[in-house]
């Protein structure tokens, strides 16, 4: 790497024992690192304690910390492990009205229609989306991380492999598996 992100300069000042370059970090990541656990956990509060697990986590592994990637994929891999592990734990329930986010940074699981749909056409959506959920989180777990993943900040196919610890094409065919998978899941739902 010639020259380090903002991310990798932050982390590497934290090691050094810069409190406030953590905290920095902490602000710049954790809406993300929420709504990311959130997809997996499915629910606001637990994916708010895996949130502050995972910079718990981090923080911890501070010292150690070397830039052999982009900040975000370790950080990423980290928010994995510990979500994975969270769900043998948790068996979340999830309220389609729920509003998450962290502090400030709320925002609802349906994202507002300019068209401002009317009450059925939102009830229809809601369901769709839960349709939708429920089908990726029956897939199997690597296919599910790979979604889950490829749906956040729209990771390239090899940071999704750092993060999983495999190959791209190894992506690429969980990818695909996943795909056909939900088509094949979702097509009653969705073909008329």
């Amino acid at each position: 790497m010639d020259q380090p992100d903002q991310d990798i300069s932050l982390m590497l000042r934290a090691r050094d024992g810069d409190e406030k370059a953590f905290e920095a970090l902490v602000e710049r990541h954790k809406t993300r690192v929420f709504h990311l656990a959130y997809r997996f956990l499915g629910n606001a509060t637990e994916a708010q304690d895996a949130a502050q697990e995972i910079f718990v986590k981090i923080y911890q592994a501070r010292q150690t910390y070397e830039p052999t990637a982009k900040f975000t994929t370790w950080l990423y891999t980290i928010a994995k492990n510990t979500c994975l592990k969270s769900l043998t734990r948790v068996h979340p329930t999830v309220s389609l009205d729920e509003e998450i986010g962290i502090g400030d940074d709320k925002v609802q699981r349906q994202v507002a229609d300019p068209n401002m749909p009317t009450p059925s056409e939102q009830m229809l959506q809601s369901e769709e989306a839960a349709v939708v959920q429920s089908a990726i989180d029956e897939l199997p777990e690597q296919q599910r991380t790979a979604v889950i993943l490829s749906r956040s900040d729209e990771l390239s196919y090899d940071e999704i492999a750092t993060v999983m610890g495999c190959s791209a094409k190894a992506v690429k065919s969980l990818l695909h598996r996943a795909r056909v998978e939900l088509k094949e899941r979702l097509k009653k739902y969705f073909i008329k």
